[in-house]
């Protein structure tokens, strides 16, 4: 074996490079088995890398190294990136996270961002990383959600334009707090373009009422539904979903906590907090309660001037409508 490095006069300096060659690991001594032949061939590239299979660069590289280092530079390096991002959180914050964790393992990073001191605040995305750094992500539910992520739930195109009676039916349900905590639960749908609405009341958010509120809300209205669009609460999921598929009916829904989103029924059902609840039309007996919602159903649409209809009703803008009398920029744009 040829001995490499910086060749001192004297058996010493032999001795002392065959002491570091003998010390090698397996892989850096093979490295240098191959210089050796490489040199034996007059310093032939292409020979030794058909010979041993190992590319040129590789070779060029390894030959570097060891001009440079001796022996030792042979041995495998770090693959462990040149820009490694360094943890900028500091140890306060990493510890408050962690506490918090532990003590609500259940929690997420959302509802322990407001936990922490305002001395300490942090986005979520630092807790989510923190918590992943430190070993404190329930993996079934991770896997959980990732599941969930591989079928994103449908939102409406952007710029998307509604310029026709039922092209959009945004719906949602409101809840009537009763003394002694009962709830009854008012499910609305209302035209995007004309604000005509379905009121119904039910006794509970299951996705069987609000499929058969969607077929309500299909009687009911006087023109054809295009598309609904919904929030992301249970009324609107399994039975509900599953209708709409069958109807070949497009199901878009609002973001998560985006309330704006669903623009006209959440407005619709402020003008029923100040006009209709508050006014003391709330009872006790179920059965009045609906037929007291179903007669504020015909109050809204049929005799309540509306300022985004320029103080028409529901009624008489679609019979504008109908007959054509309606100016061709009553369009409305969606956005997301």
């Amino acid at each position: 074996m040829t001995i490499y490095g910086y060749v001192l006069p004297g058996a010493a300096s032999m001795a002392r490079s065959a002491f570091l060659a003998s010390n090698l690991s397996a892989q850096a001594k093979r490295r240098l088995k191959i210089l050796d032949w490489h040199k034996k061939h007059k310093n032939n590239l292409s020979l030794t890398a058909r010979h041993f299979g190992v590319n040129r660069r590789i070779l060029r590289d390894w030959r570097s190294r060891l001009a440079k280092e001796g022996p030792r530079g042979l041995e495998d390096r770090s693959r462990r990136p040149h820009q490694f991002r360094q943890p900028t959180v500091s140890p306060d914050i990493m510890a408050e996270v962690v506490k918090w964790r532990k003590q609500y393992p259940a929690w997420s990073k959302y509802k322990i961002q407001p936990l922490l001191p305002a001395t300490l605040k942090t986005s979520v995305s630092t807790i989510g990383r923190i918590l992943k750094r430190k070993g404190l992500i329930d993996q079934r539910i991770a896997r959980k959600r990732s599941r969930s992520a591989k079928h994103p739930k449908a939102r409406f195109p952007r710029g998307m334009k509604i310029s026709s009676p039922g092209d959009m039916i945004q719906m949602d349900t409101k809840y009537i707090m009763l003394p002694g905590g009962k709830k009854w639960y008012q499910f609305t749908a209302i035209d995007v373009l004309g604000k005509k609405r379905v009121l119904e009341l039910y006794p509970s958010q299951s996705s069987k009422n609000g499929r058969d509120f969607l077929h309500l809300c299909l009687h009911e209205f006087p023109f054809s539904i295009k598309a609904v669009q919904t929030d992301n609460g249970a009324p609107f999921q399994k039975e509900f979903e599953r209708e709409c598929a069958i109807l070949q009916l497009p199901h878009y829904f609002t973001h998560p906590r985006s309330p704006k989103e669903n623009t006209y029924v959440e407005i619709s059902h402020g003008a029923d907090e100040r006009e209709f609840y508050q006014r003391g039309n709330v009872s006790f007996d179920f059965n009045m309660m609906r037929k007291k919602l179903k007669e504020w159903q015909g109050i809204w649409n049929d005799v309540r001037p509306h300022q985004a209809l320029d103080y028409l009703t529901p009624k008489q803008y679609y019979e504008k409508w109908q007959h054509g009398r309606l100016p061709s920029k009553d369009v409305i744009t969606l956005q997301t």
